[in-house]
């Protein structure tokens, strides 16, 4: 099951490449075809899915015997929300691609690959084989921000492959010295030694170091301040349909890697630099609202905004590996709510990307000054416009009010002061997304 959702874009990428240069659409159609496949497979695991059933369609297959590394896969609850996000989103940023015409074949065989790295990222519990999957995921992205972006792509293809790149070098050294010294790079079986303080012992003195090491690479893939520098342009240059797997699942994949290895793996350091870590996730959600707050590019504001709700996941990982001496249900709370954030942020980030690429394309400019009245002659694009932003300010009975609730009910157990200050990004977030709303959708209607 889960080879097939992984390797059904593969398939559509390596097809793809025998079509002729002048069908554009069957090449389009091929790259559906595989992201259909891929969520209809999704869509039968999710069916069958138990949630107490712990790690679920489990594959496993000897590779390479010598190093330890095997075919090894399979879906637990936080993978399996993530990964029906990634399959949901994966036909949509096809079809929000339209009828390209101009270099087809290379963009939707660029997109498939990088639908199977999303997917393996998700559901790879050995390193070796999720690290290639990883940079799966990123590598197709940098080709389709420098091929088919903005007027300033280039730049930002170059920023988002530097920092990107660094930081998994960085990692990848962390995850070398942690094999050299455990023989393994299976997550589950690192788990279980770190769960029973076997991980410190081995490591020794050079704990501190593999954890920053890793850190660091994620760090950088979700990203938190200062390392976040490669966002905002890459979000905004990116064309439409990337910025919408960007944002809505290349975040989250960075979000779920500290869930699936930083969380289990270093739980004593997590505990240690609580603090720090948690100031930091702070600093992320204030600074995100308040650079969003002055920008007037629409691409932009989402971008800040982005980075502004992912750190509320990071809030809610920070507090459960740090625990409560409060709250005994604390972590788990927080737990909940970082899974549902990811999901919930993922689908309205996403659909507000789509969006605002569907006002470019009609408009020719994404400028907040722009617009106006649009809500009169689009009214349908209004409402789809308003619930989804309504999601990401975190209005009662939706997604976005349940995920940060629980994610301040966990983190306000351990740090109420951060927690205190942390829940001002709402009110930065209600300010400049109203600000968006009322500027484009109400007032006269622009020529």
């Amino acid at each position: 099951m889960i080879s097939l959702l992984t390797f059904a874009p593969v398939l559509a990428a390596l097809l793809i490449l025998f079509v002729p240069d002048g069908k554009p659409r069957v090449a389009r159609l091929l790259a559906l075809l595989g992201a259909l496949v891929s969520l209809v497979a999704t869509l039968v695991a999710f069916s069958r899915f138990d949630p107490a059933g712990g790690l679920q369609f489990v594959e496993r297959h000897a590779w390479i015997p010598a190093l330890q590394v095997e075919y090894f896969v399979g879906v637990d609850g936080v993978s399996m929300l993530v990964l029906f996000l990634a399959a949901l989103l994966a036909p949509v940023a096809v079809l929000a691609s339209g009828d390209r015409e101009d270099r087809a074949k290379p963009y939707f065989c660029l997109l498939s690959l990088q639908f199977a790295g999303l997917f393996g990222a998700f559901t790879a519990l050995n390193f070796f084989h999720w690290f290639l999957f990883w940079e799966a995921a990123l590598v197709p992205a940098f080709f389709l921000i420098k091929l088919f972006g903005g007027r300033d792509r280039h730049k930002a293809a170059i920023a988002f492959f530097l920092f990107t790149v660094l930081g998994s070098v960085v990692m990848l050294l962390g995850f070398i010295a942690l094999y050299l010294e455990t023989g393994t790079f299976d997550f589950i079986a690192l788990a279980d030694k770190a769960a029973e303080g076997e991980l410190v012992n081995l490591l020794g003195s050079a704990y501190p170091y593999v954890f920053l090491a890793i850190l660091i690479g994620l760090w950088v893939k979700v990203p938190l301040f200062p390392l976040h520098l490669w966002q905002p342009a890459a979000y905004a240059e990116a064309p439409t349909a990337v910025s919408m797997l960007l944002t809505g699942v290349l975040s989250k994949m960075g979000v779920y890697a500290f869930l699936r290895i930083v969380v289990p793996l270093f739980p004593q350091a997590l505990q240690k630099y609580s603090e720090p870590l948690l100031i930091f996730a702070l600093v992320t959600i204030l600074w995100g609202a308040f650079l969003a707050l002055r920008q007037t590019d629409l691409k932009k504001i989402l971008a800040y905004s982005s980075l502004n709700h992912v750190a509320y996941c990071m809030l809610g990982i920070f507090a459960l590996g740090a625990g409560s001496s409060v709250l005994k249900e604390a972590p788990e709370l927080a737990l909940q709510g970082a899974t549902l954030q990811m999901f919930a942020h993922g689908l309205a980030a996403a659909g507000l990307f789509y969006a605002v690429g569907i006002l470019e394309e009609r408009r020719g400019t994404r400028e907040l000054d722009d617009f106006g009245g649009l809500g009169k002659v689009m009214p349908h694009f209004a409402g789809f416009f308003f619930i989804l932003a309504f999601c990401s300010i975190g209005l009662p009975f939706l997604a976005g009010f349940a995920a940060e609730f629980l994610i301040f009910g966990g983190s306000f157990a351990h740090a109420p002061v951060i927690t205190s200050i942390a829940v001002l990004g709402l009110l930065a977030t209600a300010v400049f997304l109203l600000t968006v709303l009322q500027r484009v959708f109400t007032g006269p209607v622009g020529e």
